[in-house]
């Protein structure tokens, strides 16, 4: 029975020793073994520049948990950020900005890691309607969009003379856009439910936080609509007249205690002239035209 036993503990430790066996056999060979900091960084950099971001984004990981401290160390946290981002993996590109901000936040080159994590942002707020069928970003979720926007106004802020500070400038202006139109979307919404208390507070925030924008007038026709519906004539009057200083196309009347704001349409005369052909001048010089 004993030599059963052991006959059977014989066999498993031959399988499991086989097992292992055969593991280090197919188990991938390191590439990076015996390799320097230097190196390391020089085959993910080669890979990052021919645009193989998986491989890049592995030869950064080994750097980093192999030499965790210099000057290789450092640019390829920065790297990384970036093949992160172009591979697709947003969520890793703003987990590895944050990480590099925290560590290093004098770091000459900070300023791009605030604009990398404000491009992944701005990207996530795109999301797979927005993308496929062309739709309006506004009528979605835009709480990415305002993370892109502190990032951007961080870069332009702080590093106004860096080479991000331009299309962190453009890019300001477009989320300004859309969270505008996403307080008036939201806006509307109560309006068509009558809930115009709520809807009155949604445009207030949107003239506080994003005037100038586009949305700027359509947010104040629903204002006044929202104050004549309420009876506060006086208030209605008063955004009559903010709209008539910004907007003068419209014309404000008050039809019996209640404001109105209609836009006048104004039509361009046009002078058609009647293009000349080789006909109509023979009728002209025929001399026989005129008797």
């Amino acid at each position: 029975m004993k030599a059963k036993i052991l006959l059977i503990n014989l066999a498993f430790c031959a399988i499991l020793s086989s097992c292992s066996y055969w593991e280090g056999i197919l188990k991938e060979a390191d590439p990076t073994k015996g390799l320097s900091a230097a190196q390391i960084y020089g085959e993910g950099k080669a890979f990052l520049d021919v645009e193989d971001y998986p491989n890049a984004i592995k030869y950064f990981d080994i750097l980093e948990a192999r030499y965790p401290f210099g000057i290789y160390s450092t640019q390829s946290m920065l790297d990384l950020v970036y093949a992160s981002y172009q591979s697709n993996l947003k969520d890793e590109a703003i987990v590895n900005a944050d990480r590099f901000i925290r560590l290093y936040p004098n770091h000459p080159n900070v300023s791009y890691a605030y604009y990398l994590r404000a491009l992944a942002n701005f990207d996530k707020g795109q999301n797979f309607l927005t993308k496929i069928f062309a739709q309006d970003p506004s009528k979605y979720d835009v709480s990415k969009l305002r993370a892109s926007f502190d990032d951007f106004s961080i870069v332009i802020n702080k590093f106004p003379k860096s080479k991000y500070a331009k299309d962190s400038r453009n890019r300001l202006l477009y989320i300004k856009n859309m969270m505008a139109k996403n307080e008036l979307y939201i806006a509307k919404y109560y309006v068509k439910r009558q809930a115009y208390i709520a809807a009155i507070e949604r445009v207030k925030y949107l003239l506080t936080n994003y005037n100038g924008t586009p949305s700027t007038e359509e947010a104040l026709l629903i204002l006044i609509e929202g104050y004549n519906y309420l009876g506060m004539n006086d208030l209605a009057s008063d955004t009559a007249r903010v709209l008539k200083e910004n907007y003068p196309d419209y014309r404000i009347e008050n039809r019996n205690g209640v404001i109105i704001a209609e836009k006048e349409i104004k039509i361009e005369k046009k002078v058609v002239m009647e293009k000349s052909d080789s006909s109509s001048w023979f009728r002209f010089l025929n001399i026989y035209n005129y008797f």
